[in-house]
C-alpha cells in the first residue's frame, strides 16, 4: 500500500476518533479501540495481525505502567483522605503571604502532590481557593487560575500524574529522567503561568459578570465530607508517603549513572515497589489518624477512579502498536526530517490541536505521545523533550466539552464567561510557556 493511502488512513482514523468522542459523545475508549482496528484493516494488517497488535499493545503498556498507575491513585485517595494536602496548601500560605498565595497553590497542587487523579484533586482544593480568595482579597480569577495551572502540570508534566506516567511508558522515558526534567519544567511553567495570566485578569477581570453565587453551600464540608482525624501527626510525617518513593527513584537512577544499580538498591528503587512502599506507609498513616474503616472506604474509592485510567491507557498503547505495525512510523519519521518546523512544535501542535477537538487534556496528551512513539527515535529531540512538548500543547485551550470546565464553574463560583478566563486562558497561556521553555531547553539537550 502507498504512503499517500497509509497517511489517509491514519488521518481518516484519527478524525473519525474526534467526531466520535465529541459530537456523537461516545466513551474515548470505545472509540480508541474501533480506531485502532479500522486502521488496522484498512491499511492491510489482516484480521488477526490486527487482533494481535490491540491486545499486545494493551498488554505491554500495562506491563509498564500499569500498577504504577494503580498504586498512584489509591496512594492520592489516601492523601486527600488524611487532610496531607489541606495541610501542605495551609503551609505555604504561611510561608508565602498574601501577594505569594497564588504560587503557593499553584505549587502546591501541581509540584508537591500532583494531581494523580484531576476531578479529586480539583474537589478538594477549589474550596481551598475560595476560602483562600476570601481572606486575603486575592480573587478568585488569579487563584483559580492558578489551580488550573498547577493541576495540569501536575496532571501531563510531573510523577506520578497518571498522563504524565503513561506518556512516559508509550515514549519510553525512564520516570528518573522524568522527574529530573519534568519537576523543574513545571515549576517554571506554573510560575510563568500564574504570574502572566494574574497581571491579565487585573485588566479585565470583571466580578459582576464573572461570578455567579454558588448554589447550595459547595465548600469544603459539603463537597468532600471528612471524617475527623482522632490522632494528629507532624506534617513531615504525613509526607512520608510522597517523599519516600522519589527518593528511592531519584537515588535508582543515580546509582544506575554511577554504574553501581541493580541488587537491594535496584529493587527498592523500582518505581512499582517505591510506590508499594509509599501507599504501605499511607495506610499506616491513614488507621493510625483515622480508622480501618476510612481506609477502607478511601481505598475502595480510589479502585473505583483507577478503572478508567487504566482502560484508557491501556487501548491507547492498542493505538500505538497498531501505527507502529502499519509502518506509519517510517513515513511520519520522513516528513519530520523533512519539515522546516521543529519536532518538539509539532509535537506541540498535534497535542494542542487533540485537545482543542475533543477537550481532554489527558487524551490529548497520552494520544500524540502514543502518534510520536513509533518515530521518536529518530527524530533530532530528546525523547523527554517531546514528551514535555506535547504535554504543554495538551494544556492548550480546554473548553466546553471539558468536563473540568463545568467542574470549575460550579466549584469556584465563576459564570461561564468567567470560567472561559479562568480555565481555558491560564492553561492556554502556560502552554505556550512550556513550549519557550522546552524549546530553550533543546539548545543544551
Amino acid at each position: 500500500m502507498s504512503d499517500t493511502l497509509i497517511l489517509l488512513h491514519t488521518a481518516l482514523a484519527v478524525l473519525g476518533i474526534v467526531v466520535l468522542v465529541v459530537l456523537a459523545r461516545i466513551n474515548p475508549v470505545i472509540v480508541l479501540v474501533l480506531g485502532a482496528l479500522y486502521l488496522g484493516l484498512a491499511t492491510g494488517l489482516g484480521f488477526d495481525s490486527t487482533t494481535t497488535a490491540v491486545a499486545q499493545g494493551f498488554g505491554d503498556l500495562m506491563a509498564e505502567v500499569g500498577l504504577i498507575i494503580g498504586f498512584g491513585v489509591l496512594l492520592g485517595s489516601l492523601l486527600s483522605t488524611t487532610g496531607t494536602l489541606q495541610r501542605i496548601v495551609e503551609l505555604f500560605l504561611r510561608v508565602c503571604g498574601r501577594e505569594k498565595s497564588p504560587y503557593a497553590l499553584g505549587l502546591a497542587s501541581g509540584i508537591i502532590f500532583p494531581a494523580i487523579y484531576f476531578d479529586v484533586a480539583l474537589v478538594m482544593l477549589a474550596p481551598i481557593a475560595r476560602s483562600v480568595a476570601a481572606r486575603t482579597g486575592v480573587g478568585i480569577a488569579a487563584l483559580g487560575g492558578s489551580l488550573a495551572i498547577g493541576l495540569e502540570v501536575g496532571l501531563l508534566m510531573v510523577l506520578p500524574g497518571a498522563a504524565a506516567l503513561a506518556s512516559a511508558g508509550a515514549l519510553g522515558v525512564s520516570l528518573g529522567t522524568m522527574l529530573l526534567f519534568g519537576i523543574p519544567v513545571g515549576i517554571v511553567c506554573i510560575v510563568g503561568g500564574i504570574f502572566l495570566h494574574s497581571a491579565l485578569m487585573r485588566r479585565t477581570w470583571q466580578p459582576a459578570k464573572d461570578e455567579t453565587t454558588l448554589n447550595g453551600g459547595v465548600d469544603g464540608m459539603t463537597v468532600a465530607e471528612a471524617e475527623e482525624p482522632r490522632r494528629r501527626l507532624p506534617l513531615m510525617v504525613m509526607l512520608l508517603p510522597i517523599l519516600v518513593p522519589l527518593a528511592l527513584i531519584v537515588s535508582g537512577t543515580f546509582t544506575e549513572m554511577a554504574g553501581v544499580g541493580g541488587g537491594p538498591i535496584g529493587f527498592l528503587s523500582h518505581p512499582i515497589v517505591a510506590l508499594l512502599i509509599g501507599l504501605l506507609l499511607a495506610c499506616g498513616i491513614t488507621v493510625y489518624m483515622l480508622s480501618r474503616d476510612a481506609l477502607e472506604k478511601s481505598l475502595s474509592k480510589g479502585a473505583a477512579t483507577s478503572g478508567t485510567i487504566l482502560l484508557f491507557t491501556g487501548v491507547a498503547g492498542s493505538l500505538g502498536e497498531v501505527i507502529s505495525r502499519t509502518g506509519i512510523g517510517d513515513i511520519i519519521s520522513g516528513l519530520f526530517e523533512t519539515s522546516p518546523l521543529s519536532p518538539l512544535i509539532l509535537a506541540w501542535v498535534v497535542a494542542a490541536l487533540l485537545r482543542l477537538a475533543q477537550g481532554s487534556g489527558s487524551v490529548a496528551a497520552i494520544t500524540a505521545a502514543t502518534l510520536l512513539a513509533p518515530v521518536v527515535g529518530g527524530l533530532d529531540a530528546s525523547a523527554v523533550l517531546v514528551l514535555l512538548a506535547a504535554a504543554a500543547g495538551a494544556s492548550f485551550g480546554g473548553h466546553v466539552s471539558d468536563n473540568t470546565f463545568w467542574m470549575f464553574r460550579t466549584l469556584l463560583g465563576l459564570s461561564t464567561r468567567g470560567t472561559f478566563q479562568v480555565y481555558t486562558l491560564s492553561q492556554s497561556i502556560m502552554s505556550v510557556v512550556g513550549l519557550g521553555v522546552v524549546l530553550g531547553l533543546s539548545v543544551f539537550v
